[in-house]
């Protein structure tokens, strides 16, 4: 065949040349579909004309799609990329205005708006019922130094000692010094403002000193120069140390925010516990806990989370879905009383694995004297019967409280002989007992086994897509209202791609 890369030729259609199930034609109806009323905070009265952002969103979308998230590598793709030119209508647009339209402040609300229109397209095409609500969460590694850790702990402890250096500093060299009385709570610590305003009143000294020595020179020695050289080295101590560290660590503890951890690199992100860890040292990494809502492998609703633990994330994450809810489906990490209870009250079905559900249909469990069930209780004198004979009377009611606020009176049951007895008391939350059971009733049930069941291919293959498919395994981006953008355009990428699928198979 003849071969000749001079060769003139008219310009394409280049819808012509991609393939008809092509995905840039899925994300191109989708986007389009979109008011224009979710564009308003994008428009601008002055300036050059910009881009218009439904051309940037599809843009972006596609990239996701084919696992490119850098915004030069993008730029790029509008240069070689025959589906990309056809998105674009063949513009190249450079990689800065394209990082800038993705954190831009109204594209959290737009991303928003476009998973509710999703969500209702997928249910009118019969793809999603929205009657069932697979929940699960994964942990996905921040754009962060591993290293950038700050500590709680450490925090609390290095403060501590700082205000006791800052006391005996106080007393020992700052005191002596200063005419003007100063007032100090011994119980209340000393604030970074107060350092400052010490500081000027060490400054008003030394100039009120300096002003005495010129005006009334002295030959030989002099004990108001003696004082000048103290005044000027506590003063350097407490603005060049003192009012520093107390200023950084006043800082940390706004930054933590009820957290244990946060990275200097991306503060927002807390330090968690990977599944990917080449050291196999259990090494905590800087990151942030992705929660999805999931039917038919479609997400239909995601969130991001500071805390590692999903237990605390599930009604925070319930209260932002937009949809109705008819049962949510999830497991055992969200579980706890409080959670039960609250979608008990809010009349939310559920069916929602507790801690210890797998380890109580084992036949050791049914068996062993650990198993409550296995146990006599007497309502006439409040005492349960270990299996052995031994009597365990009730002693007291203890109330406590767990990190969310949320309040748990636990029975202490107590052995006549504890030294001699198999266990020396018995802790029982009969309100937890109780939510227990109903909810092992439904999920042993028929019908609960088989919805429960379906929630391994549901909700967890989704990650797997979007971390070994996609190759998105660490954020591209800083910040937890840019990383919740980052994060729903890959599940929007990913929810567009099975879209593209199923519309091509019918």
């Amino acid at each position: 065949m003849h071969y000749n890369t001079n060769q003139t030729t008219l310009p394409l259609e280049l819808a012509c040349i991609l393939p008809k199930d092509h995905v840039v034609f899925t994300i191109e109806k989708v986007v389009n579909a979109l008011e224009d009323s979710h564009f308003q905070s994008f428009y601008h009265d002055f300036g050059r004309p910009s881009y218009h952002p439904k051309l940037l969103l599809s843009a972006l979308l596609f990239a996701y799609s084919q696992g490119i998230f850098s915004g030069r590598k993008i730029e790029r793709m509008m240069v070689e990329n025959l589906a990309m030119q056809y998105l674009t209508g063949q513009l190249v647009i450079s990689y800065r205005t394209i990082n800038r339209f993705r954190v831009a402040s109204g594209m959290e609300e737009l991303i928003r708006q476009l998973f509710i229109d999703l969500s209702l397209q997928l249910k009118l095409e019969e793809l999603v019922t929205l009657d069932c609500l697979f929940i699960d969460g994964t942990k996905i590694e921040a754009n962060a130094n591993k290293y950038s850790f700050v500590w709680k702990k450490a925090t609390d402890k290095f403060s501590a000692k700082l205000q006791e250096q800052l006391r005996a500093y106080f007393q020992e060299e700052i005191t002596p010094l200063i005419h003007q009385a100063i007032e100090q709570d011994d119980e209340e610590p000393i604030s970074s403002e107060q350092l400052v305003e010490l500081a000027q009143l060490l400054e008003e000294e030394l100039a009120e000193l300096n002003r005495d020595i010129e005006d009334t020179p002295v030959k030989g020695t002099n004990d108001r120069k003696i004082k000048r050289r103290k005044l000027k080295k506590v003063l350097r101590k407490v603005k060049d140390d003192f009012s520093v560290r107390a200023e950084k660590y006043e800082t940390y503890q706004e930054t933590f925010d009820g957290r244990n951890s946060f990275s200097k690199t991306d503060t927002d992100a807390t330090f968690m516990r990977m599944k990917e860890d080449h050291m196999r040292n259990g090494q905590l990494k800087p990151g942030y806990n992705l929660q999805i809502a999931t039917e038919n492998q479609f997400v239909l609703h995601y969130d991001i989370y500071p805390n590692p633990t999903d237990t605390k994330t599930l009604l925070p994450f319930l209260e932002s879905y937009p949809h109705e809810f008819k049962l949510v489906v999830a497991d055992a990490g969200y579980g706890s009383e409080e959670n039960l209870l609250t979608l008990d009250q809010r009349k939310i079905p559920h069916l929602i694995k507790y801690g210890l559900f797998d380890k109580e249909q084992k036949k050791k469990h049914k068996q062993s004297a650990r198993n409550l069930a296995n146990w006599t209780y007497d309502t006439n004198t409040d005492t349960y019967i270990h299996p052995d004979g031994w009597d365990y009377h009730f002693e007291s009611v203890k109330h406590s409280r767990t990190s969310t606020g949320f309040e748990q009176a636990i029975r202490v049951y107590k052995a006549d002989y504890p030294d001699l007895a198999p266990q020396k008391g018995l802790y029982v939350n009969e309100r937890y007992q109780a939510l227990k059971q109903l909810e092992k009733e439904k999920l042993l049930s028929e019908e609960g086994s088989r919805i429960f069941a379906q929630r391994k291919v549901d909700v967890e293959p989704v990650f797997g897509q979007i971390k070994a498919c996609l190759g998105y395994k660490r954020c591209n981006l800083r910040g937890k209202h840019q990383v919740k953008i980052d994060m729903g355009l890959v599940l929007m990428a990913n929810n567009l791609k099975k879209y593209n699928k199923k519309m091509n198979q019918n």
